[in-house]
């Protein structure tokens, strides 16, 4: 009798915990979907300030404030990396260790075929770079922020498009170095330091700046990049 009393109380505790589970998870999910309301009526055009002082009213105004406790939309850190955005294409990618961010500061930034897998565009629009940024802060706290200049990318952009050469990219045009296949048979392109303005550390606000940075560096290796590949597509 006592056995069959100490398992019916188990069953209403496990029962009570699975409603207590249910409904902290109904709280998590009504507390989003209004962040991502409220976020929805978020002007794109805020200002530094004006968004830092948003998502300060959020962490106050709830428990799930951790999500908020970054340092990435505080002034300096955004001024970095979107102080090139009026007159620069601004990239982004995300890396765990320190040394691997200092090695791409020093030596540019290595990417296997396509630039876009592992570099994500960024503007001004603060709610779109928020959801970036969420969608890959796991891959690592360490903010990479490459820049080139709109001239010499649209320059490219046009000359890849005037010798229909549409299978490649500007970034596939911009490096100094003969590209090469790895192990697993993907074309490796590296982009010259000069495109690295440095990094972020997302979760400390650390900022390292590389001293070589240029986004409108035109090494005379571009053009005759652009050269080798309208001759490949001549012999084809």
């Amino acid at each position: 009798m006592a056995t069959e009393i100490v398992i019916v109380v188990f069953v209403i505790l496990l029962l009570g915990y699975i409603i207590f589970l249910h409904v902290q998870l109904a709280k998590k999910n009504l507390y989003i979907e209004t962040t991502i309301s409220r976020l929805s009526e978020i002007e794109k055009n805020l200002s530094p300030e004006q968004m830092r002082h948003f998502l300060n009213e959020i962490r106050k105004t709830h428990r799930y404030s951790s999500f908020f406790t970054e340092k990435l939309f505080e002034e300096k850190p955004l001024h970095f990396l979107l102080g090139n955005a009026g007159d620069s294409r601004v990239f982004i990618h995300y890396t765990k260790e320190q040394s691997d961010a200092m090695n791409i500061i020093k030596e540019g930034f290595r990417f296997a075929d396509s630039f876009y897998k592992t570099a994500l565009p960024v503007s001004r629009d603060r709610l779109d770079l928020l959801v970036k940024h969420n969608s890959r802060k796991s891959f690592g706290d360490y903010l990479i922020v490459l820049c080139i200049s709109d001239i010499l990318f649209d320059y490219y952009a046009g000359q890849l498009e005037k010798n229909d050469l549409k299978a490649f990219a500007v970034e596939n045009v911009l490096t100094e170095t003969p590209p090469y296949r790895n192990e697993n048979s993907d074309m490796i392109y590296l982009l010259p330091n000069k495109f690295v303005k440095g990094y972020i550390n997302h979760q400390t606000g650390e900022i390292a700046v590389n001293p070589e940075y240029n986004p409108e560096f035109n090494s005379p290796v571009f053009e005759k990049n652009l050269q080798l590949l309208n001759n490949l597509k001549n012999k084809t």
